[in-house]
C-alpha cells in the first residue's frame, strides 16, 4: 500500500527535486515538467503546493535564509564571551556551508538569479544586511567590554562578511579548500591580528 505523505513531506519532496534540477539545469532553463519528473510527481501535483517555478525558488531561498539565520542567532545565544561569539559563528557558518555540496551549488544559482531578478536582488541584499547587523553588534560589544581594540564595528563586520561569502563561494565552486586547516588559521589572524607583537 503507498503510503500518503503529508503536506509538508510532499513540499519538501518538490523542493528537493527543485534544487536538483535548478543546480542542473539552471533556474531559467528548469521547466515546473523537470521537477514533477524529479520528483516522480505530476505536473499538477507540483502546482498543488507551489503557484509557480519561481514561488518553488522562493521556498528554497527562504528555507536557505532561515537556516543561515539559525546558526547566527544560536550562536548569538549560546556565548557571551564576544571573542568566542566570533569564533563559534565563523566554526558554525563554515560548517554550515561546508555540511552538503548541493547547498553550496544552490547559493551559486540564487546568485545568479539575484543578478538578474530585482525582487530577489533585494531580498538577498537585506539578508546580508541583517548578518551584518548581527556581526555589528558582537564586534561593538567586544569594543565597549575592551576584548577587541577600537575599530570601526560597522566596517569590520562588513569586511568579515566579504571575507565568510568570499569562502563560502570557493566552497560552492568546488575550489581545494579544507575547512579544517582554514579554520585555526583563519581564526587566529582574525582574532589576533598579522602585526607581530614583538
Amino acid at each position: 500500500m503507498t503510503k500518503h505523505k503529508s503536506q509538508d513531506e510532499r513540499r519538501g519532496q518538490i523542493l528537493t527535486a527543485a534544487k536538483t534540477c535548478f543546480i542542473r539545469n539552471g533556474y531559467a532553463n528548469t521547466r515546473v515538467d523537470d521537477i514533477a519528473n524529479e520528483a516522480a510527481l505530476s505536473k499538477g501535483g507540483v502546482y498543488f503546493h507551489f503557484k509557480s517555478k519561481r514561488a518553488i525558488l522562493d521556498a528554497l531561498y527562504e528555507q536557505q535564509r532561515a537556516e543561515t539565520m539559525a546558526v547566527v542567532s544560536g550562536v548569538n545565544a549560546a556565548n557571551h564571551d564576544p571573542a568566542e561569539q566570533l569564533r563559534a559563528l565563523a566554526v558554525g557558518l563554515l560548517l554550515h556551508f561546508n555540511r552538503a555540496e548541493d547547498q553550496r551549488k544552490f547559493l551559486i544559482v540564487l546568485a545568479e538569479m539575484g543578478i538578474r531578478d530585482p525582487d530577489l536582488h533585494q531580498s538577498i541584499r537585506d539578508a546580508h544586511q541583517r548578518y551584518v547587523d548581527a556581526l555589528t553588534s558582537q564586534i561593538a560589544n567586544g569594543v565597549e567590554l575592551g576584548t577587541f581594540r577600537k575599530v570601526d564595528p560597522r566596517q569590520t563586520a562588513l569586511l568579515l562578511k566579504m571575507i565568510i561569502d568570499g569562502i563560502e563561494q570557493g566552497l560552492a565552486l568546488g575550489y581545494d579548500i579544507d575547512v579544517n586547516a582554514l579554520l585555526p588559521a583563519g581564526l587566529d589572524v582574525l582574532l589576533g591580528g598579522l602585526l607581530s607583537r614583538d
